[in-house]
């Protein structure tokens, strides 16, 4: 583990909404308590009730959360990107982590201690605001996923999914938005709930609609109406 290589001008921490607006004075201290850490695609960054003493950001690359079924099944329950956060639910007390983190691609994770994090939160009303503001917006998306999970049917779970996915990192094109695939079929569909060859299933069925176009296993494009 290495101190961050990104503490001047391209740093982690200005990646990072609930840092946004900190003056440099700030954001400097935060540097300081940083430590960085290359992590290759597939490997683990932490396990389900497992303790731990820091707080993760995504400099780069992609990170899942996820946790193990009765079933035996992995349950993906959020898919990470640059400048997002986690492992701040042991944040002020003595708590295990209540999902796994693995990365999906290779990652850049800056790291800061949770102690030392607790501590400039203690004394920084903005930036306790900030992570309160995001932890509530987490748990609302939480509600809505819950809440599509519960009522939605396939095809709605599919169509959300590739929307979310094209208003997240879609490419704008004349023929419609080319979305890049994050995941593998099977990854796709523990994210909605579906097993894999219902989705498979759903995503023929949008394409002979012309709603989709599938682009070998990597990339669909969402057809311009």
């Amino acid at each position: 583990m290495a101190p961050c290589k990104h503490c001047h001008g391209d740093s982690c921490i200005y990646k990072v909404p609930i840092f946004a607006g900190l003056d440099e004075s700030k954001v400097g201290q935060l540097e300081r308590l940083v430590q960085q850490r290359e992590y290759r695609s597939g490997e683990i960054i932490y396990l389900e009730d497992e303790p731990d003493e820091f707080i993760y950001i995504i400099d780069s690359g992609l990170v899942k959360l996820y946790t193990i079924g009765k079933d035996g099944g992995e349950y993906i329950l959020r898919l990470l990107k640059s400048g997002d956060f986690f492992g701040e639910f042991v944040l002020f007390r003595e708590a295990k982590h209540g999902s796994s983190a693995e990365t999906v691609t290779d990652c850049k994770i800056c790291m800061i201690g949770k102690k030392e994090l607790e501590n400039l939160l203690r004394t920084d009303t903005e930036l306790s605001f900030n992570l309160l503001a995001s932890i509530t917006d987490r748990l609302n998306e939480t509600e809505q996923k819950l809440i599509s999970l519960a009522l939605e049917d396939a095809r709605e779970k599919t169509m959300r999914l590739l929307l979310d996915l094209a208003q997240e990192s879609g490419e704008k094109r004349a023929d419609g938005i080319l979305v890049k695939l994050p995941l593998n079929r099977q990854g796709l569909a523990n994210l909605i709930g579906l097993s894999q060859e219902t989705l498979s299933r759903k995503l023929s069925e949008l394409e002979k609609e012309n709603i989709i176009t599938l682009q070998g296993q990597k990339q669909v494009l969402l057809r311009k109406k």
